[in-house]
């Protein structure tokens, strides 16, 4: 990736106004945010972009969202899968790298998953 280029970063949540917070504060860090509102539309997305980081909604914090979290991992086993869950349990499923409670710190782990696969 040149200097130049932001990283796509993937949201998926079904709630609008998530996705909304989401992307906006992705664009204040300079990364460009992509959006789709279902596990199945982010896989689609997944396998026809170059996506450098998937963030998954806590409404996903389920069998369903871990599956898409897992799909991710088959289409490419290195792209970083962030969790965004305010009432995580400490359990980190197969498939998720990271998780975050709220927006802010979704920022601060997504930069040390971006740094790591660089």
């Amino acid at each position: 990736m040149s200097r130049h280029e932001k990283h796509r970063i993937l949201c998926v949540s079904p709630s609008r106004f998530m996705l909304n917070r989401m992307r906006s504060s992705l664009s204040s860090r300079e990364y460009e945010a992509l959006t789709a509102d279902t596990p199945e539309q982010a896989v689609a997305f997944c396998v026809s972009n170059n996506v450098a980081a998937v963030v998954l909604d806590s409404e996903f914090a389920t069998t369903h969202g871990w599956s898409a979290a897992q799909t991710f991992k088959g289409i490419n086993p290195h792209l970083p899968v962030l969790l965004l869950a305010s009432n995580h349990n400490g359990h980190t499923p197969v498939g998720i790298d990271a998780v975050a409670p709220t927006v802010a710190v979704m920022l601060d782990k997504l930069n040390l998953l971006l740094t790591r696969n660089s």
